[in-house]
């Protein structure tokens, strides 16, 4: 998870997302109390909960390890075919360096439960959009994420070893088909958050609209950790699970002497990404 995404040269577009917000968010939860750093916890009360990773789909959802030098991290991944791994693209870069880590860097290890998992792999090549720009001199400050590059934050890993885990498909929804879904269906957010960092967690029923402002930006009220950058917004339904987006950052706002107050959490929709997880998958 970023951090705040408050940004001169973005501050149109964030006052807009924020009114819409605001209409359409507002009544679902109680708003976040402060705190003295950026979180993703979107309400009063945290609503994750653990979940066991030996059931499908939560099976097919893994922890992104990156070890670059002296450099760690992690972030969470989806197995959306035997080979491949959907994630956030901001994952993938060392600002250390300010440039792309290898791949050979890259281990997922997919359905982890403490010291047990289903599958693991390193990393043979990744996809990213042409159009995400993250290196240092791109953002309007270092720690600052552009607001523009969430709908482009969406990177496809190509693992060295095929995984004999049930992948989970993309699936692009519209506005429309989307406040359809949740009305028949059920959104959630899953991932290994730092605060539980060898266990699912999931936020199951919470609430997601696309902004008109940026169409091909899902904002939610899933609450979310760092380390679940990168994490599936899953619409369940009828037995059956497809991602239609990816979890990319929080909106934050921030007062003096106040602190930080989670605002919503931002996804790149699948419409951005679906045509290329189809093309690697071929």
């Amino acid at each position: 998870m970023l951090g705040p995404l408050f940004v001169s040269s973005a501050l149109i577009l964030v006052t807009a997302i924020l009114a819409f917000v605001s209409e359409h968010h507002a009544a679902f939860a109680q708003p976040a109390p402060p705190t003295d750093r950026p979180t993703g916890i979107l309400s009063a009360k945290d609503r994750r909960v653990r979940v066991s990773s030996d059931k499908w789909p939560w099976s097919a959802i893994g922890r992104i390890n990156v070890v670059a030098g002296t450099y760690r991290g992690h972030c969470t991944g989806t197995l959306i075919g035997p080979r491949h791994v959907l994630t956030a693209a901001h994952c993938l870069f060392n600002t250390r360096i300010n440039n792309w880590v290898k791949p050979s860097s890259i281990h997922f290890v997919v359905g982890q439960i403490r010291d047990k998992f289903l599958g693991h792999s390193l990393a043979e090549s990744f996809l990213t959009s042409p159009q995400f720009k993250y290196k240092l001199e791109d953002r309007p400050r270092y720690d600052f994420f552009d607001p523009k590059m969430i709908k482009r934050d969406w990177a496809i890993l190509t693992l060295r070893d095929a995984l004999g885990v049930k992948p989970i498909p993309v699936q692009a929804v519209d506005s429309a088909g989307l406040l359809a879904a949740v009305n028949s269906g059920e959104l959630a957010l899953a991932g290994y958050a730092a605060d539980r960092p060898y266990v699912l967690s999931v936020h199951r029923g919470c609430t997601a609209a696309i902004n008109p402002f940026e169409p091909r930006v899902i904002t939610h009220k899933c609450d979310n950790a760092p380390g679940e950058s990168g994490g599936p917004l899953l619409l369940l339904r009828d037995g059956g699970a497809v991602v239609v987006g990816l979890h990319s950052a929080n909106f934050q706002r921030f007062e003096s002497q106040v602190g930080y107050r989670a605002v919503v959490g931002a996804a790149a929709s699948a419409t951005e990404f679906e045509a290329a997880a189809k093309s690697v998958q071929r």
